[in-house]
């Protein structure tokens, strides 16, 4: 799930390309599974999201992930392992590798709270044949308190953008 909201203080290069490939959805969007753009402007988010999150994880997944990330106070490592679960379609599939951080203030409204902001993402192309299987580690340097970082990883279609997996880590310190 991805959410895209007006004056983000804390976008980057990476999250705005996000953005561009969704073709920059109206805002306030979050977008599903990579294919299901729901445009919400008022409450109640939660229960209309919570539908949305039941249906995408009804769906069978394509990729099995193991998920290891620690980290020190400058540097983090991810390591990721991709096996194959499934005949997979022909089409580009690539890794993500989301280093979050768990809140921010907003930056001219300090009363709102910016969460799981997205700091670093790493790419990587998954040419897998069933039962196939990748092992890789990300590492890369940070400027985030341990305890408030996460990562979120997840292979995606390229060419459907649909979202075949993913999976959500805390760090562990190192």
């Amino acid at each position: 799930m991805i959410s895209y909201h007006t004056n983000q203080p804390y976008e980057n290069p990476k999250s705005h390309q996000r953005r561009e490939f969704y073709d920059n959805p109206l805002l306030p969007t979050t977008v599903f599974d990579g294919t299901d753009h729901v445009f919400v402007e008022s409450p109640p988010f939660n229960e209309i999201y919570e539908e949305h999150i039941r249906i995408a994880q009804s769906k069978a997944p394509y990729f099995n992930l193991t998920v290891e990330a620690s980290a020190s106070n400058s540097t983090g490592s991810v390591r990721v392992k991709i096996v194959a679960a499934d005949t997979i379609p022909e089409d580009e599939m690539n890794a993500f590798v989301a280093i979050l951080e768990d809140s921010l203030p907003g930056a001219s409204n300090h009363s709102y709270t910016y969460y799981r902001v997205c700091r670093q993402l790493f790419q990587f192309p998954v040419n897998l044949i069933y039962p196939d299987s990748l092992d890789t580690t990300i590492t890369f340097s940070h400027s985030i308190g341990v305890d408030r970082m996460r990562t979120v990883v997840f292979v995606q279609d390229m060419d459907t953008k649909e979202i075949m997996q993913s999976k959500g880590e805390k760090f562990l310190e190192e």
